[in-house]
């Protein structure tokens, strides 16, 4: 199969920049691509490209026989040999996978309960869990009553084990906003969400209930993503909770997991707090495994407040965006973080 990758070059002139533009666009209409995955096929640092298909590319410290590669599902990779650089605009047009290439990738006959088995079967030789310290930005981002702003945005240390991550931090905040008397006052326990960050309990939670058919509608097709075949897998138990996959069909690695929820929890008052939402996450290929790439959970919440005599408003960002990973830890962060508690309380 013939692969053709149009990459053109804005500036003429030899440069050693290190920061470059890479402009990201669809062959076919030109329209800028957006959340195009961009990483290195030997540094630990990666990018995404943003609404309008841009993406700034830090190049410090990566070696000159590195490549760029850039990924996004149903299209084919495109590549840059980081030496052949000569400008600091690139425009990158990322041609989609056809029909006739998936059928020619993809022979199964497997269903999604013999899919999820495999993952779990090959979850420790694809995910190495306890290898990597990662850095990761965090940003939790809450509107109460649509006015009322509370924001945090620091850099953490994390360490996984099956179950359990260690987070440290190097004491600093980069942004922090706390809202002026709000009608009420959330806090928001992360800790199960951290522990699941890897998805173990929860995959194997999900092929149980496969096999119980507690799924009301499920269903296997096939994509292409970093240039590999690909099962997309979707699990709907009802209305209120819809699951998707993104697996490699080679190694059965998990790509991409995405829970759209509709549901209420109890509060510590027994109140319950209604919420509609989605909590994604995202690995990207490294070295011949795949590592943490960001998370995200966005909700919008509400909770009856009887002080008040109304229903109050949540809105809920929580953004996790790894930077880095290092199979040793990093010296500057030395400071434990207690999960049990709503993260901001940490850096009071």
């Amino acid at each position: 199969m013939k692969y053709i990758f149009y990459i053109c070059f804005v500036l003429a002139s030899i440069i050693n920049a290190q920061t470059i533009q890479l402009n990201i666009s669809d062959y076919s209409n030109n329209l800028p691509i957006n959340d195009a995955d961009i990483y290195f096929a030997k540094s630990t640092k990666n990018f995404v490209s943003d609404d309008n298909g841009k993406a700034m590319i830090d190049l410090s410290n990566i070696d000159k026989s590195d490549e760029i590669i850039i990924s996004k599902k149903d299209y084919q990779d495109a590549k840059i040999n980081v030496n052949k650089i000569n400008s600091e605009s690139i425009k990158i047009k990322l041609e989609k996978v056809g029909n006739i290439e998936l059928q020619e990738a993809f022979i199964s006959n497997l269903k999604a309960e013999d899919i999820l088995k495999k993952v779990i079967e090959n979850y420790d030789n694809n995910f190495k869990v306890e290898k990597y310290y990662f850095l990761v930005n965090l940003q939790q981002k809450s509107y109460i009553d649509s006015s009322y702003l509370d924001l945090i945005d620091v850099d953490l240390q994390l360490k996984f084990t099956k179950g359990k991550i260690l987070i440290k931090s190097n004491g600093r905040i980069n942004k922090k906003h706390i809202a002026d008397s709000p009608p009420v006052t959330i806090d928001f326990n992360s800790s199960d969400y951290l522990r699941h960050l890897y998805l173990y309990d929860g995959l194997k939670t999900m092929h149980e209930n496969l096999l119980k058919k507690q799924y009301n509608n499920t269903k296997v097709i096939f994509t292409k993503y970093a240039d590999k075949p690909m099962f997309e897998v979707y699990l709907d138990k009802n209305k209120d909770e819809k699951n998707y996959l993104l697996i490699d069909k080679e190694t059965f690695s998990v790509i991409q997991y995405t829970l759209n929820i509709r549901n209420e929890i109890k509060t510590n008052t027994e109140k319950p707090l209604k919420r509609d939402g989605i909590i994604s996450f995202k690995y990207r290929p490294y070295m011949e495994g795949w590592v943490l790439k960001e998370s995200d959970v966005n909700f919008l919440m509400s909770l009856f407040d009887e002080k008040s005599n109304k229903e109050i408003k949540i809105d809920l960002d929580y953004k996790i965006t790894a930077f880095d990973f290092s199979t040793t830890a990093f010296p500057e962060f030395k400071k434990t973080i207690n999960i049990k508690s709503d993260i901001r309380k940490n850096f009071n």
